[in-house]
């Protein structure tokens, strides 16, 4: 079972193994840190940049951010944790991923859960079946 999150909603005790696909954690406690399923820097810089602007929203979401996001995807790193995390799910392992967006709708968690679900894998914790964006990368 895999679910996605907001960090700050974890009821760790539910699950294995928390990665957190974030850049930096300060604090992972139980959290394994998992930099390979989060945005470059280059582009989290861009998110802020917008975001600052008053400009981050579905639109540019889909847009600016989208695709640059999908293509980092396309790494052998990321490539590496996707099917690491595939397998792990096989297995029956409780996988939580999370990172600190407040909307799922406009963060990189739903385009992780797509490509996860596009590979016919169940996501709890998502509103909606975002497989279009794992369609679009692989």
């Amino acid at each position: 079972m895999i679910s996605i999150t907001n960090i700050r909603n974890i009821d760790i005790s539910k699950y294995d193994e928390v990665w957190a696909i974030v850049r930096s954690l300060k604090n992972p406690g139980r959290m394994q840190q998992v930099p390979e399923l989060s945005p470059s820097w280059a582009l989290f810089k861009r998110y802020l940049g917008l975001r600052d602007a008053g400009q981050w929203n579905t639109d540019t979401f889909q847009k600016i951010y989208v695709p640059v996001f999908l293509k980092e995807m396309q790494s052998i790193a990321a490539r590496r944790k996707l099917t690491e995390l595939i397998e792990l799910d096989r297995q029956g392992k409780r996988i939580c991923l999370a990172c600190f967006c407040p909307n799922e709708a406009t963060c990189h968690r739903s385009i992780v859960a797509g490509i996860l679900q596009s590979k016919g894998i169940a996501v709890n914790g998502v509103t909606k079946d975002y497989s279009e964006y794992g369609k679009a990368c692989f």
